[in-house]
């Protein structure tokens, strides 16, 4: 249940930012390429911090566990500050989808970090980390037609909270 949660709180960053990105008249091919190159690199991101977590562990011990609490509550603090910038969204086209991919990935890296000194399935935390943020993505773009910029902010900054809650529940365990 964890590893659904946190899929979805990390994913929330990228629906957020696909409703505003969206808005800007995106076609089909290109809502499924941005899709997919988020997807691809919520997996791709977290695997690497995933491994490079669990062998921090077992160099380091016990108060990583710890240290990746304090990576979650500050990874969910920076994604509701987010909420607070005003910060205009661009069409990705080319390289910028995966510019665009890359950065609403980076807090699933930090989280992967976190991740591989707790011990979680790599391969299932992985893979649902991938399919929830492409699904959420293509989401986001659809439904940014219907919806306002505000929409999009106020997801990410609940994200974000959801990252809090976890990271608190991992210092108290």
């Amino acid at each position: 249940m964890d590893i659904l949660i946190l899929s979805l709180a990390l994913s929330a960053d990228a629906f957020g930012a696909a409703l505003a990105v969206g808005m800007r008249r995106i076609g089909l091919v290109d809502k499924l390429k941005l899709s997919a190159a988020v997807g691809l690199m919520h997996i791709l991101l977290p695997f690497i911090s995933m491994t490079i977590g669990s062998e921090l562990f077992h160099v380091f011990g016990d108060w990583l566990f710890s240290a990746g609490g304090i990576v979650l509550l500050l990874t969910g603090l920076q994604m509701i500050l987010a909420f607070f910038k005003d910060e205009e969204k661009q069409k990705p086209m080319g390289i910028g989808i995966l510019l665009f991919s890359f950065g609403v990935s980076m807090d699933s890296f930090s989280t992967g970090l976190s991740l591989g000194v707790l011990g979680l399935d790599k391969q299932a935390s992985v893979i649902s980390f991938g399919l929830c943020a492409g699904m959420m993505t293509m989401g986001g773009l659809i439904l940014s037609s219907k919806m306002s910029g505000a929409v999009g902010k106020a997801g990410e900054a609940a994200g974000g909270i959801l990252l809090l809650v976890m990271g608190i529940k991992w210092l108290l365990a």
